[in-house]
């Protein structure tokens, strides 16, 4: 295996020669145009825009193929062309004099590769696969893109601005470097996002202030960093500066499997000071938090939970509170957010992936389907077992009936709904551990499901699925056991 020293190269005023005049000489050329370089093109054919880039002295162009001395003053030379015997004389010479080359889809001939780049305002991140896959790098590049956008490069400016203040402010270097990586684990970046530079400098500044007791940074105005300041009470300076009190967020954690916790989720989980969790949350996501972060699993009073989450921010943390599927599907982050706006916290609710579609999704059924059912109904399995306040009659006539915490109701449910008229070979499914990757999926109907799901020891937590989409959903006869997902 070629290990490669990865490098960000300065080519200000430095000679590149590119070999070749087709389409991948362009980007290529383009490339070092955008990094300052001085480009000569060496090539008998060139493509239109590498024609004007040359009739407009942006490049110098050879028009005739490769001679020998053509890298002589070079810094960096590029072998953009399908001749692997050009490639090779082109190698002896960069070799004999020293130069670094690049020729494109030919390893064997390359003393440097060149990545796939995404670039964000200062922020340059280069994905090598070493010459092996540069489809795989482009994709992996794409992904990347996603990830980090213009309010990361905007945090990068502004973190730039203020590196010289904290470096005269902090001179103990250990010291400066965890309070800058405690700055980018923050929820700094959520104060960019929404135009909040203000408030941004308003969370540094706490943050310098709580962990080493220095003055306070100088405001001042971020020219670099045209954005449009958007009120929002919950990301106040202000109130966090004057109040001293943090934020809780309110951030649906998907319905089991780490992966579907959405991003703005996972970022919040990775800067929080203060963790509550629930039992059911995934334990590869809780170890997503920071390292001295305090993790706390939720207690069983609910009252006890609001308490909890009133008493960690009223201190000045930040608090992720990370609930199993969304907040305010049965997950009483109502309950919470009341609780917080009369004690006067700040709070943000973060929706999340709710176990009622992503768990039958990931059992292959879909709550809805053209053919035969236009609508659903979600309903959580405590409201029915024993008395209910439920409209069973209005629950039987539903094309596709969601229980969601079912698993221990299920005969009570069974009962009520063949009680109502719903015929006993109507088709249902119970998904335990969905999308988790011990998942399981009983298949049968009202009229035996509850035997097939106690003969098969399922466990909590379950999801119930009631309706013909079971049977639309289904490769295999109903009453049958689908095997581990």
């Amino acid at each position: 295996m070629t290990a490669f020293y990865p490098v960000f190269l300065d080519l200000r005023g430095r000679r590149v020669v590119v070999i070749g005049g087709g389409t991948v000489a362009e980007q290529k050329v383009r490339g070092l145009i955008a990094a300052g370089a001085h480009v000569t093109l060496v090539s008998p054919d060139v493509t239109p825009a590498l024609a004007d880039l040359a009739a407009r002295g942006a490049i110098e162009l050879r028009p005739r193929p490769y001679h020998g001395g053509d890298l002589a003053g070079a810094w960096l030379a590029i072998a953009a062309t399908d001749d692997r015997g050009v490639n090779e004389a082109v190698w002896a010479e960069a070799e004999r004099l020293g130069v670094p080359l690049n020729a494109v889809d030919d390893v064997e001939h390359c003393s440097f590769i060149a990545p796939a780049i995404h670039r964000e305002g200062d922020i340059t991140v280069a994905v090598s696969t070493g010459g092996k896959s540069p489809a795989l790098a482009v994709r992996l590049r794409q992904r990347i893109a996603r990830l980090v956008g213009r309010a990361e490069a905007r945090l990068c400016a502004l973190l730039g601005e203020l590196r010289p203040e904290l470096a005269a402010r902090v001179p103990d270097a250990r010291a400066r470097t965890a309070l800058w990586y405690e700055i980018v684990d923050s929820d700094v970046i959520e104060f960019v996002r929404r135009g909040d530079i203000d408030g941004a400098r308003g969370r540094i500044d706490k943050l310098v202030r709580r962990e080493l007791g220095i003055p306070r940074l100088k405001p001042g105005p971020i020219t670099a960093l045209p954005l449009r300041a958007v009120p929002d009470r919950a990301h106040s300076s202000e109130w966090e500066s004057e109040k001293g009190v943090g934020v809780v967020y309110l951030v649906g954690a998907g319905p089991g499997g780490p992966g579907l916790i959405t991003t703005k989720g996972l970022e919040l989980l990775r800067s929080a000071d203060v963790v509550v969790y629930d039992r059911l949350v995934s334990p590869a996501l809780i170890a997503q938090a920071r390292a001295d972060a305090e993790r706390i699993l939720r207690a069983t009073d609910q009252q006890d939970v609001n308490a909890l989450l009133i008493d960690r921010a009223r201190a000045g943390f930040n608090v992720v509170r990370l609930k199993g599927g969304d907040p305010f599907v049965f997950g009483r982050g109502a309950e919470e957010c009341e609780a917080l706006r009369e004690a006067g916290v700040p709070f943000q609710v973060i929706p999340g992936v709710t176990s009622a579609t992503a768990v039958p999704a990931a059992a292959g059924i879909p709550v809805t389907h053209r053919r035969v059912a236009s609508a659903f109904a979600v309903v959580a399995g405590h409201e029915c077992d024993g008395r209910s306040d439920l409209d069973w009659e209005a629950l039987s006539r539903m094309p596709t009936l969601v229980v969601l915490m079912g698993l221990s109701a299920l005969p009570d449910i069974v009962a009520r709904l063949r009680a109502q008229g719903a015929p006993a070979d109507t088709p249902v499914a119970v998904i335990a551990s969905g999308t988790l990757a011990e998942q399981r999926t009983v298949v049968g109907t009202l009229g035996d499901i509850a035997d097939l799901v106690a003969a098969a020891g399922l466990e909590p937590p379950a999801t119930v699925v009631i309706g013909e989409v079971v049977r639309v959903g289904l490769t295999r006869p109903v009453r049958e056991l689908v095997s581990r997902a």
